[in-house]
């Protein structure tokens, strides 16, 4: 009979450390949990940054795009200074001054600024050879800024070739 007793004396004395072991094992667990918590919030904020910087990204060079589709053909030296055309330029819209229509972009806003840099002689690409026609070069710059936040800033240049004689 004392073996038993002590068989069931031990057997109570082990109730208390179940329960503290497990205790122990879940504040580990919550500590576990919390810190993925933080990270997936840091990976969401990244990834939220990344797609506006990119958003903003694609308004400027759309706004760029369209300012130079709505202006082939009439780019020359100091048509800048002309009066604007109207509005609903494109393509086909005859004059001489540029399209000034501002962008409709998804997301925020896009300004152009457009300078000419040159007028001068036309260089062909890869050779030293001049010709007798002229090249007139734009530098566009387009901000765009977020309703998100943040903004960008891409330049493009452009060169329209000029008749012979046409810069000063």
């Amino acid at each position: 009979m004392h073996g038993k007793n002590t068989v069931t004396h031990a057997t109570g004395r082990q109730r208390g450390a179940v329960l503290i072991v497990s205790l122990i094992m879940l504040a580990v667990m919550s500590l576990f949990v919390i810190s993925m918590l933080r990270t997936s919030i840091l990976e969401l904020k990244i990834g939220g940054s990344s797609h506006v910087a990119a958003m903003n990204f694609a308004n400027a060079e759309y706004a760029i795009n369209k300012w130079i589709n709505d202006n082939t053909g009439r780019m020359a030296p100091n048509f800048l200074s002309l009066t604007a055309l109207s509005a609903g330029c494109n393509v086909s819209t005859s004059g001489t001054g540029p399209c000034t229509d501002p962008p409709t972009v998804n997301g925020g806003s896009v300004t152009l600024l457009i300078t000419q840099i040159r007028c001068g002689m036309w260089r062909q690409f890869g050779t030293d050879q001049t010709t007798s026609l002229n090249a007139v070069e734009f530098d566009i710059r387009a901000t765009a800024v977020g309703t998100l936040g943040g903004s960008t800033v891409v330049h493009q240049g452009v060169q329209a070739l000029a008749a012979s004689g046409a810069c000063p």
